[in-house]
């Protein structure tokens, strides 16, 4: 095992270390992807919050957000700086494109462990996600960080972990429609939502000229959710009740997950029970059909589901096992 590999594994996997930090950039030091990253590439990633790194060679991702971010989630960091390392996937039986992590791994874990294995030494999960007997993902705590630990299909071998430091204070929650409720309102004018008290949280009356010029209003770093709007021309032929003018209409709402960090993440009800640390196979086995178009890689890719109130469309986080984002859409607005 060489020094930097020894010092990745034995602090924590480097959670909560800043991307200045020397033990970050000694991990990251000959990675292909910094080849092409110059300092405007590394500006943007503060002024976006967020910095993703892949490693297919030695099977690491790693992605970092801003210190203050960091800090209203997990506390104080382990060394100052700009972008903080906030989780970390270490891939195994994954993908042909990736080398598996050959490193040591959290929880006492083994390259050649099975689903049955795991869950007999290290006990019960603390939350677990299954289709049937298949054991999709599960998740231990440790003293240091949450770690989930994703399965293959058929084989039971270790596909990816995941871990992040527990979070100091839980994700904020407020009262806003239901999908369904949501649903409902498509293709109602701007000026009604403004004086319905089921979108108050929204404050839509000071988003006016965002939605004008953008058509959406971004409530996600109070809320987690995105609302769309669409003049109501161009939403009448495939939207009931949608007036035929150049008024903005509500045509799609977008759930966001807490991965980006410029999202609070959302934690309210989504279609079919749908929580965002759900993987694919449990996303399908809720929706109960087969999605009517999706475009799916190694790392990421989306579903979507065409329902008697809207479509529903479901964007994937494969190298984290998860829902990164859930969006609601008009019927014909988005074709």
């Amino acid at each position: 095992m060489n020094s930097q590999a020894h010092a990745f594994e034995t602090s924590n996997y480097l959670l909560g270390q800043a991307w200045e930090s020397a033990r970050v950039q000694a991990l990251v030091e000959g990675w292909k992807q910094l080849e092409w990253m110059d300092d405007e590439a590394l500006k943007k990633a503060r002024t976006d919050h967020r910095l993703s790194l892949i490693n297919r060679e030695r099977g690491i991702y790693l992605f970092f957000t801003d210190a203050h971010g960091y800090e209203a989630r997990y506390g104080e960091p382990c060394s100052k700086g700009s972008l903080i390392l906030s989780r970390v996937s270490l891939l195994l039986h994954f993908d042909a494109q990736w080398t598996p992590y050959a490193g040591g791994l959290p929880l006492s874990l083994r390259m050649d462990d099975v689903v049955g294995d795991v869950l007999r030494r290290l006990g019960p999960p603390a939350e677990l996600w299954r289709v049937g007997l298949h054991v999709s993902k599960a998740r231990w705590s440790s003293s240091d960080a949450e770690v989930d630990v994703s399965f293959e299909r058929g084989t039971g071998r270790l596909k990816l972990v995941t871990m992040a430091r527990h979070r100091v204070a839980p994700a904020s929650s407020s009262a806003v429609p239901s999908p369904e409720q949501f649903a409902r309102q498509f293709g109602r004018p701007l000026a009604e939502l403004q004086d319905d008290p089921i979108f108050a949280p929204f404050s839509l009356s000071g988003k006016a000229r965002e939605i004008a010029e953008y058509g959406e209003a971004d409530c996600s770093r109070e809320l987690g959710i995105e609302l769309y709007f669409k003049p109501g021309a161009e939403m009448a032929d495939s939207v009931p009740g949608a007036p035929r003018s150049a008024e903005p209409c509500l045509s799609g709402v977008r759930y966001r997950a807490d991965l980006d960090f410029q999202s609070s993440g959302y934690t309210g009800p989504l279609p079919w029970d749908l929580q965002m640390n759900d993987t694919i196979d449990v996303t399908m086995a809720k929706a109960a059909t087969r999605p009517f178009k999706e475009a799916l890689d190694g790392d990421d890719g989306y579903q979507l589901w065409r329902t008697e109130l809207c479509d529903v469309h479901v964007l994937y986080s494969f190298l984290e096992d998860r829902i990164y984002r859930v969006t609601l859409l008009a019927h014909g607005c988005y074709d």
